[in-house]
């Protein structure tokens, strides 16, 4: 464990009735990642027709398919830190809190994994800057489980996190090809593991990430085993 000095909170503010603009524009993104999703190719008229609008509708708030990609990367990104919750990067227990936070993000991240994909070929820096905020969490986090001693120290903590999120980005596509059947404890643990914790100690903060969360759901034989 870890003595912290710093509890990040979010601060919240009165909700706000969308206009039917917003409205009608949350519905064709809605529409956009269901269909490209299951096909990378789909066309705006293939949006339009799944929204239930007229094309000029579409173009109406997305000048083309590019913007309309950056549009759905940048909602798949507030869909993920909505999922994170509070990250705390200077928690006491560094190892459960990452391992907590993974738990908590990887549904949303295999849900959005096609799209993120598909963005990734054209517009990587794109998915990048949407990501940011998330990423600038975990770094602060594994620098400071590195001071703790938790974390190797060998390596700067920025680049530890880029090597996380490259690890996360092939575990999703051995997911999506068939080639490997885990979960998002199978993740958290490889992650400490790549952080240089043991793995006894990898899989006790693991467990008391799953405390945290409540009761654990059924796991599938992908299950962490180290």
């Amino acid at each position: 464990m870890c003595k912290t000095a710093l509890v990040m909170k979010r601060t919240t503010e009165p909700a706000r009735r969308p206009s039917a603009r917003e409205r009608n524009r949350r519905s064709i993104l809605g529409a956009a990642s269901e269909v490209l999703r299951r096909d990378p190719e789909a066309t705006l008229d293939d949006v339009a027709a799944r929204a239930g609008v007229v094309r000029r509708t579409v173009y109406g708030h997305f000048a083309n398919r590019q913007a309309l990609l950056v549009a759905l990367v940048h909602s798949a990104a507030a869909d993920f830190v909505a999922e994170v919750g509070q990250i705390d990067p200077a928690a006491p227990d560094p190892a459960a809190e990452l391992a907590s936070a993974i738990l908590r993000t990887w549904s949303t991240a295999r849900r959005n994994a096609p799209l993120i994909t598909l963005a990734r070929r054209t517009m990587d820096d794109e998915v990048r800057a949407a990501m940011a905020p998330f990423a600038g969490l975990m770094s602060d986090l594994i620098e400071h489980g590195r001071r703790c001693g938790v974390f190797a120290g060998h390596v700067d903590a920025r680049v530890l996190a880029e090597v996380l999120e490259a690890g996360s980005t092939t575990y999703l596509r051995a997911a999506a090809g068939g080639r490997w059947s885990g979960d998002e404890s199978d993740v958290a643990l490889g992650h400490l593991l790549t952080l240089g914790v043991g793995i006894d100690a990898a899989r006790a903060a693991v467990a008391r990430a799953h405390e945290r969360a409540g009761p654990a759901r059924p796991r599938d034989s992908g299950g962490a085993r180290g």
